[in-house]
């Protein structure tokens, strides 16, 4: 099966979840994510702020300004598909972007340099047990993370639907190197 074919389950699964289990589901992974000793012990994580069909990231965020943690919220550039962190001090600062579906912040926050930031908490459609991740299809996060500036540590957050047996990759495509959903932590 190629990409497109498996985005395509994954979206399917995904829109078989009830509002009921997406939302147990969500306060189980933000309490998991905590377990995981990199991002409980990180300075500056990358978040992103969750579009529907994603792991909610508000009670996330939440916890890592309880614990003085400086978060960094990715901005698209579409005309070169690279992605450009921010510091946001609170969620309520992102706005609709006018490329892309999501939440982020504009051009007048603070620019955090890529080496700086110890943890990326990543979105996607799916994700394998060999750490492969499956994401919209764009490259953002796979350019950021060849990146040679990258040194961070990649943490998938997923719904347990998300998890595939297997998905295609290639040379382009970043690895995780561990995933958190409903029902733990998976180290790769």
């Amino acid at each position: 099966m190629n990409k497109e074919s498996m985005r395509g389950q994954a979206r399917g699964r995904l829109s078989r979840m009830t509002e009921a289990e997406r939302s147990e589901a969500n306060v189980r992974i933000a309490q998991e994510i905590w377990n995981v000793e990199e991002v409980a012990r990180a300075r500056v994580i990358l978040l992103y702020a969750s579009m529907r069909g994603e792991v909610d990231t508000d009670a996330i965020a939440a916890e890592a300004r309880r614990r003085g943690v400086t978060l960094t919220y990715p901005r698209c550039l579409p005309e070169t598909r690279a992605m450009v962190l921010h510091s946001v001090g609170d969620g309520s600062d992102l706005r609709e972007s006018a490329g892309i579906a999501m939440r982020e912040p504009d051009s007048t926050f603070p620019v955090v340099d890529l080496a700086k930031v110890e943890v990326a908490l990543v979105p996607g459609l799916a994700w394998d047990p060999k750490g492969t991740r499956l994401g919209r299809g764009k490259g953002y996060y796979d350019r950021l993370f060849t990146n040679p500036a990258w040194k961070g540590f990649k943490c998938g957050l997923y719904y347990e639907v998300q998890r595939f047996d297997w998905l295609p990759s290639n040379r382009m495509d970043a690895p995780l190197d561990a995933v958190v959903t409903e029902e733990g932590v998976t180290r790769f």
